[in-house]
Order: C-alpha cells, then structure tokens, then sequence
C-alpha cells in the first residue's frame, strides 16, 4: 500500500512522507485520559455492604459528586440515593465506596454491561434492593458462569 501511494506522486514535485502512527507521546497521551474514565462503576454501601452498579459516559467521579450531592439535598435522583435515603444508611468517600468495574465510551453496549454487571451482582446476592429487577436473562448468567466475568464481585 505505501509503494502504491509512493507510485502515485513519483512524477510529480511533491515528496511522501511516512509517520509511525505508534508513538511514545500517543501512548503517554492515552494513558492520562484514563485518569478520569468513563463506564461501568460500583457504588458500595458502606453500612450493609452491598452495592449500586451505575454507568457514565462522563468522568466516574463527577457521576460519583452528583449522587453524593442528590443524598446531601434529600433528592432521590438514583436508587444509590434512595437505598442511603430511605434506610438511614452511611456514604463514604469516593476512594471507600467507588470503584470502577469496566473502562467504556457511552453507547448501547454500555448498557449491555451495565445490565450483565447488575445481572452478576444480583446472582451474588450483594446488589441494592432499590436496583434489582425481576427479570434474568439466561445470556447473562451463562456470561458469568463461563467466566467472563470476575467470579468476585
């Protein structure tokens, strides 16, 4: 493919350049994007120990501010707020209590692992009673007992 290109401008004035598309600068610059990643978190209760399984195509830890700040209003913006709300349960701070379970951009398989990470938690008997939904799909408990998933929620 290089020659080809190279081929096409050999007759005229203009010189091809390559560049590596692998650099060390592109590398270092991928790396301090992950400082404020985006995806799947956990939220732990730190009075009963069980926990919330959220998504953000944001920063977690903004995401992890806005419920801090919905249980510091009394406003049950997310079922994280309403089980600490609603049961007189403790909070912790962003390094106790969050925890991110799965690096992803937003789009339609964020939800996927959101709803496979809820599915797990729920088998695990450690997801919050405010989340929980009736339904399990059958994917989503083969998923976990194949070993797609931490067995270790």
């Amino acid at each position: 493919m290089i020659r080809l290109i190279t081929n096409l401008f050999k007759h005229s004035d203009l010189k091809i350049a390559f560049r590596a598309t692998n650099t060390l600068q592109q590398q270092l610059s991928e790396q301090q994007s992950n400082k404020n990643p985006s995806g799947i978190y956990k939220l732990k209760c730190n009075t009963c120990n069980k926990a919330y399984v959220g998504e953000s195509g944001r920063s977690i830890d903004i995401r992890h501010r806005e419920h801090i700040r919905y249980i510091r209003s009394n406003n049950p913006q997310s079922a994280y707020t309403m089980h600490i709300l609603q049961n007189r349960h403790e909070y912790g701070t962003t390094k106790d209590t969050l925890q991110l379970l799965k690096t992803c951009c937003k789009s339609t398989r964020m939800n996927c692992w959101e709803t496979l990470y809820m599915q797990m938690f729920h088998q695990h008997k450690i997801l919050i009673t405010e989340q929980q939904t009736g339904d399990t799909n059958p994917l989503y408990k083969l998923a976990n007992t194949t070993g797609i998933l931490p067995c270790n929620p």
